[in-house]
């Protein structure tokens, strides 16, 4: 309990400080961040190293910025196989299939786990429910098993571009599964018939993925082509035709007692699809992650990252803004790294892809596509200060010819699973 002298004390310092009293009269008719924007601070979007990348897509109110960075990446080679001036693939397709694969998973862990409300597993399954957010993991293992169609194919609904009230009912249906799951001896019957309801809402919602399509298009020839009667999987392989199981592995940067740098790690419980098991990860020191994200644009490949949103972006620019808030207040905010995560400040993680980055000038930046629009940053193109990315990078996809021997039998070594209530990287 804070006691009245304590309070006076407090008081007394406060007032004894006129700067406190003139910061006061500032903020009360101004915004924090107003008065930590530098007039330094602009859209300059002069990279030395920089990938042309085509219209900045649109996920709407939704969290699928995981699976839009994916699909902002793959498009890339269509555009550049069909000799196409744009193209965009269908993020309604790969949500359809999330939350169907993502229900699944939940119903089969609810009934593995013990059949007790107060069990902190159920309890964070129930608390949690449905939302968008998930990981490359995720992105690639739907890809591999339904890959992908054209925008066209499977447009966007309502429903599909703002999944609130949708993950709501999601979440109501599976807390009715849960409450029936004591009630029945047949818990295969049970699941069978949530996952229809599963089914009939998704259905509803966003309509049915085609299982066959044509793909028809004119290219910049001005020439038109049709390749009739093609799957999905087959169009991907076709047309796109990255193996991103094999060619890619995530790494992150991260080190305190439980967790080394040069380690393979995987989590807990870690995907969201039924019966498959979380990837490995690497982890490494942050100097040689950025060093592998410069070669990786070098040899002209975007590169699929997801960082923290804990200290936001201003009018298009990523900045660390909570380290300024320092001067703002007199007082030491600062944090490195891994001090940030140590503490789980990185809460609020966002997947975009890093198309450019300046290393010649002062101010060292980062180029990202993001997946907002047209109407943020510059024409939907962010500009990331380089100690943002330092800071609040939580994950990035490199593909694993720019690793050296070294890290390449890491690779080959047993990963270390870490528990869910243990993981820093979310």
């Amino acid at each position: 309990m804070i006691k009245k002298n304590t309070l006076r004390r407090l008081k007394n310092n406060y007032m004894s400080d006129e700067n406190n009293v003139i910061r006061n009269r500032i903020l009360n008719k101004t915004a924090l961040v107003d008065l930590v924007i530098n007039y330094e601070d602009n859209l300059d979007t002069v990279f030395n190293i920089e990938l042309n990348t085509h219209n900045v897509v649109d996920q709407k109110s939704t969290g699928r910025c995981w699976s839009f960075a994916g699909l902002n990446i793959l498009r890339e080679e269509v555009i550049k196989n069909c000799n196409l001036s744009n193209f965009e693939l269908s993020g309604s397709y790969i949500a359809f299939y999330d939350k169907l694969e993502r229900f699944n998973l939940l119903m089969d862990r609810l009934s593995n786990y013990e059949k007790n409300v107060y069990d902190k597993y159920v309890q964070d399954i129930l608390k949690t429910g449905f939302d968008d957010g998930s990981t490359f993991f995720e992105f690639k293992a739907l890809v591999k098993k339904y890959g992908v169609v054209p925008k066209n194919i499977f447009s966007n609904s309502f429903s599909s571009n703002d999944t609130g009230e949708l993950n709501d009912v999601l979440s109501r249906l599976l807390r009715k599964y849960y409450l029936e799951l004591s009630k029945v001896n047949n818990i295969d019957k049970l699941k069978d018939k949530y996952l229809n309801y599963a089914y009939k809402i998704l259905g509803s919602a966003y309509g049915l993925p085609k299982e066959k399509f044509d793909f028809e298009y004119i290219d910049n020839n001005s020439k038109y082509h049709i390749d009739k009667n093609i799957t999905p999987k087959e169009f991907y392989n076709k047309y796109i035709n990255i193996d991103l199981d094999n060619d890619y592995i995530e790494v992150y940067s991260f080190e305190d007692e439980k967790y080394s740098f040069n380690k393979m790690y995987y989590l807990e419980d870690g995907s969201l699809i039924s019966g498959l098991k979380s990837s490995s990860v690497l982890n490494l020191d942050y100097k040689r992650v950025k060093e592998l994200i410069i070669n990786q644009l070098k040899d002209k490949e975007l590169v699929y990252f997801s960082s923290s949103t804990t200290a936001k972006y201003e009018n298009g620019l990523w900045i660390d803004l909570m380290s300024r808030y320092s001067n703002l207040f007199d007082i030491d905010l600062n944090l490195n790294r891994n001090d940030i995560i140590e503490t789980y400040g990185t809460m609020g993680e966002h997947s975009m892809v890093i198309t450019g980055v300046n290393t010649n000038s002062v101010f060292n930046k980062w180029k990202v596509e993001n997946s907002w629009g047209s109407k943020e940053g510059n024409k939907g193109y962010f500009v990331m200060e380089d100690k943002f990315l330092c800071n609040y990078l939580i994950s990035v996809v490199i593909n694993k010819k720019h690793l050296n021997k070294k890290e390449l039998d890491i690779l080959n070594t047993k990963p270390i699973e870490v528990s869910k209530w243990d993981y820093k990287f979310c």
